[in-house]
């Protein structure tokens, strides 16, 4: 039942997801101060998704990902909220709020160089909920096992 309910949370939050995966993250810290609020606030998702995918509908230039530990046990953990923004990245110096439950997630664009402390996405692959494969998820919420070019 809980896997159900996982599939039908992770379909429903991807359906409106591009897949472009993040330049750079930062693990552990999360953005002391917000140049805008987010433009888009995903729950119940995987961390994996948070990092291979743009969610709004204009240039994203940073995610911001916090663990809900109540999913630790459940196929492609960690799982938790992803707020998506479309402003002026943090910088280096403005990520001081250190929290092992969050993670950062920048796209190289005209508005953010990719500031995170590490090069890449960061994150496993997006897993199957119910099976743990990994895939990806397209544009209308399917999950395309052992896929990595969704669109």
């Amino acid at each position: 039942m809980r896997s159900n309910i996982l599939l039908t949370i992770l379909t429903a939050s991807l359906a409106a997801a591009t897949l472009d995966p993040a330049s750079s993250n930062t693990e552990g810290k999360c953005p002391a101060t917000y140049n805008c609020s987010a433009a888009k606030v995903s729950t119940a998702i995987q961390a994996a998704e948070c990092s291979h995918n743009t969610r709004t509908g204009t240039t994203q230039t940073f995610a911001v990902f916090v663990t809900d530990h109540s999913y630790d046990s459940s196929h492609g953990a960690p799982y938790g909220t992803c707020s998506a923004y479309t402003c002026t990245a943090p910088t280096a110096a403005q990520m001081t709020d250190v929290d092992a439950d969050c993670w950062t997630f920048f796209w190289r664009t005209v508005y953010c160089s990719g500031t995170g402390a590490s090069s890449g996405y960061g994150t496993n692959c997006i897993e199957d909920p119910t099976t743990g494969e990994c895939g990806c998820e397209n544009s209308s919420g399917e999950f395309v096992a052992g896929s990595s070019s969704c669109t």
